[in-house]
């Protein structure tokens, strides 16, 4: 073996690899020296942004409803998502200068296809946000007008109204991001086959009596007026007024309601009736 021949070997090797760190070094400083100043910019932005727009976005924000939004995500504040989106989008820009002057050509193609790509994510981020501000919107919409209609199932109406449209904002983002969802779809699709099918027969059922009440209105106002007296089972009185659901009479003194189903189940006395002589 010459050692001599390897040892030449060697101190080429060594020199070469000296060689191009030291050719190196000016475009590591460089790329270096860019970064920094990016870094610096990005901080300096976000900085101006925060003080001079931050009380009218974060004020535009709590009119709008936004800021509760932003609050489940994390916290933040519309203003602080605006600065921190633009100190993000400086500093991609220099990072991405700094690795073109260090030649690092594939982390300039990777972020090459990223700075391509942030303009659909934004997009879809948009839109999942829009998505949860609806759905928030809707559910308090609908939960202020069940309550001021006397539902007592509201809140839960409302909730899954706003779900709803959450999931579909969510899907949607989903796809624009470029994420197939068709698997998503077509299960979330038969679920809300299932639970609307439920929710039907369940309704229907719980519903039954009142149907059959609201019905039976219709054919008791034909037959039967405020002011008779009449005997329906043990309860004797004068009938007050009939509405969709229940009839109501003075009985001893008292108010008695009684579905209006009753009156085409149920045996009925007719004890007197002052409009007779009117009719024909």
């Amino acid at each position: 073996m010459n050692m001599e021949h390897i040892q030449e070997r060697l101190e080429a090797a060594f020199a070469r690899y000296i060689g191009g760190m030291v050719d190196a070094l000016p475009a590591l400083l460089t790329g270096g020296v860019v970064l920094l100043v990016g870094w610096l910019l990005a901080k300096l932005v976000k900085a101006i942004l925060l003080k001079t727009t931050g009380r009218t976005l974060d004020a535009m924000a709590e009119r709008s409803g936004m800021s509760g939004v932003l609050a489940k995500l994390g916290g933040a504040t519309l203003s602080r998502l605006v600065a921190g989106l633009v100190y993000v989008l400086i500093l991609l820009v220099f990072i991405m200068a700094s690795a073109d002057l260090m030649g690092l050509a594939l982390v300039t193609r990777a972020l090459e296809s990223f700075m391509a790509y942030l303009p659909t994510l934004l997009t879809a981020l948009a839109i999942f946000i829009l998505g949860l501000w609806m759905g928030d919107k809707v559910s308090q919409l609908v939960l202020t007008l069940t309550e001021s209609a006397g539902l007592s199932s509201g809140r839960s109406i409302a909730r899954v109204l706003g779900g709803v449209i959450v999931l579909f904002a969510t899907i949607t983002a989903l796809n624009m991001a470029g994420v197939d969802t068709e698997l998503i779809t077509s299960n979330i699709q038969i679920i809300l086959a299932g639970i609307l099918l439920a929710f039907g027969l369940a309704y229907g059922f719980a519903a039954r009596d009142v149907l059959t009440n609201i019905l039976s209105s219709f054919y008791g106002k034909d037959r039967f007026k405020p002011g008779m007296t009449i005997r329906i089972g043990q309860d004797e009185g004068v009938i007050m007024r009939i509405d969709s659901i229940s009839l109501t009479m003075q009985v001893a003194g008292k108010e008695v309601l009684i579905p209006t189903s009753k009156l085409v189940t149920e045996r009925i006395e007719i004890l007197s009736d002052p409009n007779a002589e009117e009719r024909p």
